[in-house]
């Protein structure tokens, strides 16, 4: 399976850009990804960043403005000089769709230029049958489609999907032989883009979700952090340098996940702990279980974070995952409180993006494609 890039995440400040009109187009994402990392910045303040001409600058805003892609803000002031006028990125200059296809559950979003979910579509399984998922696409894609206003739907930039590692060598004793089969078989790129008629990303997962934290929540101002991402199995992205990488290569433990919660919910609550694949923004009380839970996965998360430390300086830990934001933060603060002994310069801080971050970082994939500047990201 062929997986695009992770997205460009962060641009460095005085990137340097060029003033040739045979790379205008550089230029212009150059711009969008200070946009994008920043918040909102003057023109002078692009101009510092980027080392482009006021009158590049100048050219390149005028025609983001008549594309629809940035706003202007109110005039600032009451400073010294004239005053200066705040530039962001607009939020209905472009959408994406994001889908991801897990073992129990498939999301799919719509999401605008700023990184907001505007209408999701969520269903789960007992086993990922690729025939069921499939025949379900072309529906659901039209109607995140039509969730987009006439005037701007062909402002959509296409599909990201996301998938974990290894479903397309799926070996489930529940599952039929053809059904397992099917996976190996999977075309993504030809078969969403024959339904959809798109262009179609490919990205592993936990990457996805990692990229999304890194275009659109708490680790946009980051060079480095790790991140774990709690699900169905819970794994880690290491980013360095504006690269992500794969945990696995990392950290060689499993991590209390998802899955062991489910494991250890009584028979009679099975159908309550079905919350806990759709994503629900809340849960039913599982009692001892959860809190059990909860105690175990923080003391797994705590160990590999000593681990990654051990030979990495890091700083700086995300935890985010398909759970009740009161869920993510029970883990953040009982390993904060686990490492304050041993790392104390080590900070824990919870994910933004939440439950839905995997289609949210297929659904980025899309917008960097064709509005961010490159960056040489790998994931390994």
């Amino acid at each position: 399976m062929r997986f695009a890039p992770p997205p460009a995440m962060r641009v460095d400040d005085r990137v340097g850009g060029l003033n040739q009109i045979s790379v205008r187009s550089y230029n212009e994402r150059l711009i969008m990804s200070l946009l994008r990392q920043h918040g909102q910045l003057s023109r002078m303040e692009l101009g510092q960043r980027s080392g482009l001409s006021a009158q590049t600058i100048s050219v390149i805003v005028r025609a983001l403005e008549r594309d629809e892609l940035v706003v202007l803000g109110d005039a600032q002031r009451g400073r010294v000089g004239p005053p200066t006028t705040p530039l962001s990125l607009r939020a209905d200059g472009a959408f994406s769709i994001g889908v991801k296809i897990g073992m129990k559950s498939t999301d799919l979003v719509l999401i605008d230029f700023l990184g907001q979910v505007q209408h999701r579509i969520g269903y789960i399984y007992d086993f990922p049958d690729s025939d069921l998922i499939f025949d379900r696409l072309a529906t659901d894609l039209e109607t995140l489609r039509s969730a987009i206003a006439p005037a701007h739907r062909s402002r959509l930039t296409g599909i990201g999907i996301a998938v974990p590692e290894g479903i397309e060598n799926l070996d489930l004793t529940d599952m039929s032989d053809a059904a397992a089969r099917r996976w190996a078989e999977v075309d993504f790129e030809a078969r969403v883009g024959a339904i959809a008629g798109m262009d179609v990303h490919i990205q592993n997962d936990v990457t996805a979700a990692a990229g999304a934290e890194m275009i659109f929540g708490a680790a946009r101002q980051l060079n480095d952090f790790a991140y774990f991402f709690v699900g169905g199995t819970t794994s880690c992205r290491l980013a360095l340098g504006h690269r992500i990488y794969a945990g696995k290569r990392f950290i060689n433990q499993t991590i209390t996940s998802l899955s062991d919660l489910y494991a250890d919910l009584a028979p009679t609550d099975r159908d309550a702990g079905n919350a806990i694949w759709r994503g629900d923004t809340t849960w039913p009380d599982f009692g001892p279980a959860q809190s059990a839970w909860i105690k175990r996965c923080a003391t797994d998360l705590t160990d590999a974070i000593t681990a990654l430390s051990s030979f990495v300086d890091i700083r700086m830990v995300i935890i985010d995952g398909r759970v009740p934001r009161p869920i993510a933060d029970a883990l953040r603060d009982q390993v904060a409180d686990h490492l304050t002994t041993h790392f104390a310069d080590v900070t824990v801080q919870g994910g933004t993006i939440g439950s839905f971050s995997k289609a949210v970082g297929a659904a980025a994939l899309c917008l960097h494609s064709r509005y961010m500047v490159e960056n040489s990201l790998l994931s390994l």
